[in-house]
């Protein structure tokens, strides 16, 4: 019990889940790449829709780092993510796809990050692409800037200033309890991420750390892919010229935070570990 309670408040309890449904095709990179973080205090949670290939025989397999499997059909992604989140005990909160990647550092980064600034609720790294063979094709040159004011008003989006990678984002489990998390979303196919990275904002503001913790793997089957229903659900602003214009305003940003010296994760990690 004793040991327990030190891993605690060493590592904090970290929730991840995945919803599936047939996915054998990618889910074991996606597995390989949490096995890789060696977090001591992950809480796995897989939501199944009810698989008919092999994707419960890899669930099996990899028991040791799968806390729990909930297993039925359901309305969607959001829908199965939402009844994992129900049965998460974390401190904070994020998902996986069964086909995408974390890096092996994310985890830690993630955590060290939140402890160190009580004030983050969520926080999110550097966007990145793989290929279905798993290679990084595409990453952010700089780490994007998001104003809270501009995502309440639905403007990060591919038609936008630029998307909030759903792989790289994570949030504390009081924010997410807080605002309904994706209750109201359930029956969504494509932007319910979206949604309910505005409902955060509504909340507290959104951190960025120039880190890079995880990607989106593009394989051309992807669920995301269906981009007008997309639009309709998150009911986007369309801005011309909306990358540009958000790449811009981030890295102008970041040679603000710069000259103003505003804590960085690399900076505070340094402080922190610096002998005395």
């Amino acid at each position: 019990m004793n040991e327990e309670l030190t891993v605690n408040a060493v590592f904090p309890r970290v929730t991840l889940v995945t919803a599936i449904l047939n996915g054998e095709l990618f889910f074991r990179d996606a597995l390989a790449s949490i096995r890789a973080m060696r977090y001591p205090n992950l809480e796995y949670i897989v939501c199944d829709g009810g698989s008919t290939d092999g994707t419960l025989e890899i669930v099996e397999a990899n028991r040791d780092i799968i806390s729990q499997v909930i297993v039925g059909k359901d309305k969607g992604m959001y829908d199965a993510l939402a009844k994992g989140f129900a049965q998460g005990t974390g401190e904070i909160f994020g998902w996986i796809g069964c086909d995408d990647l974390l890096m092996p550092w994310c985890l830690s980064c993630v955590v060290t990050f939140m402890k160190l600034i009580p004030d983050c609720k969520w926080l999110t790294g550097i966007p990145a692409v793989f290929d279905a063979e798993g290679r990084m094709v595409a990453m952010a040159q700089v780490a994007p800037r998001y104003r809270r004011s501009w995502i309440r008003r639905r403007m990060y989006s591919f038609i936008g200033l630029g998307v909030i990678q759903q792989e790289s984002t994570f949030f504390a489990r009081t924010l997410y309890e807080r605002t309904g998390g994706l209750s109201e979303f359930r029956e969504m196919r494509n932007a319910g991420d979206f949604n309910l990275w505005c409902r955060f904002a509504e909340h507290a503001e959104l951190y960025q750390t120039e880190v890079l913790l995880a990607g989106f793997r593009l394989h051309g089957a992807n669920i995301t892919g269906d981009g007008s229903n997309y639009l309709k659900e998150a009911r986007a602003v369309r801005i011309p010229a909306g990358l540009f214009m958000g790449s811009t305003y981030s890295y102008l940003t970041f040679l603000w935070h710069r000259f103003r010296r505003r804590p960085r994760l690399g900076d505070l990690l340094v402080r922190k570990l610096k002998p005395r």
